[in-house]
This record gives C-alpha cells, structure tokens and sequence, in this order.
C-alpha cells in the first residue's frame, strides 16, 4: 500500500482533484468528514497540517506527499523533490507600510536590525543572512500584518496570494523572496525501495502538468 501525505487547508481542493484527474482513488477522499487516514483501494491518504505534512515523509510515515514549496522550505525536511504541479501558486514576499520602501532601494546596510514578523523563521533568517543583513524576527501564527500596524515590527515576511490583504492594512510589497507552489515530494527511504509504485503516481501526474523538477 502506498501512502501519501496531504495538506488540509486552502490547496486541499487542488491536491484531491489533481489526484483523480491522475487516476487515482478520491471517492472517500472528497468526502472525509472528520477522518484523518482514509483507505481507497491500495492508496491511504494521510491529512495534515501543512507544515507538518514535510515531517511525515520525513519520518518514513508517507512515501509520497503534496506540499507547498514554502513549507518544504521551512521544515528543513530533506525529501526528494519530484515535480512541480504550478498548483497554489503564491509567493513570499517582504512587506511593510510604503515609507519603509526607501531603506529597501538604498544600501543593504539600512536594513540592519529590522524587525521583521514571520509564520516562516527559518526563511526569513534564510532570506536576510544571505543579504548579509541582520535582522531580528518575530514568529507569529497567524494575522501576521497586524505586528507592523502596532508596532511590533517594521515589516512581515509571508505568503502573498492575491495582495488584498496587504492593500487592506496599509502595507506594500518591499521585495520578493520566492515564487510558491504545489510540488510532489517523496522520502529518500521510499523514493529508492518503492519506485515502483511511485513511479506511475509521478508519470500520471507529469503528463497532466507537464513540468518534472527533479
């Protein structure tokens, strides 16, 4: 049996349908009510949180998993990245009120010591060491715009869809980080001892979008 890991949440839908449309079993899965494993014919289906959807192809729990590129990122999880979908795309983005913007253009050195509030620490000290900034980062777990609004912080790191949301609070993009989407992972264990049964998961799934990362 081959199992496969799932986010709840907002790509939830996309991952269910990109399972059919690859011939997979999702009878059950479009329904699960309240249950977290489901069996469908020799597929089982675990759901998740997303963040910690990495872990549980990490421990050798699931073979396979639908994650979003941020949350990969952020686990730290080393999995076998094997497709792109070009689902959920969104992306990471610095954003903070618009006079910010200034100390974003000038030099690198104007950014020391921001306060930047983040769901992703471990990107955002990822993003800014590499700039060869030092700055100083909040986790917060969610309604991540408000800690600029009330000065907690000078600026948020997080995952932008649409935009509106900033637009509603008063805050502008200062730089992008990261194009965000839905990708196909697996573990190093069952990448190398069950390929056999990933592999028609990954063909099926590429013939429908086409693009094959790793």
């Amino acid at each position: 049996m081959l199992t496969i890991a799932l986010p709840t949440g907002r790509v939830m839908k996309e991952a269910i349908e990109l399972l059919r449309e690859a011939g997979l079993p999702s009878k059950k899965l479009s329904n699960p009510g309240r249950e977290l494993v489901i069996e469908e014919d020799r597929i089982r289906y675990i759901l998740a949180k997303p963040m910690d959807v990495p872990l549980y192809v990490d421990r050798g729990v699931a073979d396979l998993a639908l994650v979003g590129s941020d949350v990969m990122w952020e686990s730290g999880a080393r999995l076998v990245e094997l497709l792109d979908t070009g689902m959920g795309r969104c992306s990471l983005q610095v954003a903070g009120p618009p006079e910010l913007g200034e100390r974003f253009r000038c030099h690198r050195s104007e950014l020391m010591w921001l306060r930047v509030a983040s769901k992703y620490p471990r990107i955002a000290d990822d993003h800014f060491s590499r700039r060869g900034v030092q700055v100083e980062i909040v986790h917060l777990n969610g309604s991540i715009e408000l800690a600029p609004m009330l000065g907690m912080t000078d600026c948020i790191l997080d995952i932008v869809q649409t935009g509106t949301t900033l637009k509603a609070n008063g805050l502008v993009t200062l730089e992008k980080v990261a194009s965000v989407s839905l990708r196909l992972v697996a573990s190093r264990k069952s990448a190398s001892l069950r390929w056999d049964g990933i592999k028609p998961v990954l063909e099926n799934m590429k013939g429908l979008v086409g693009e094959v990362v790793a």
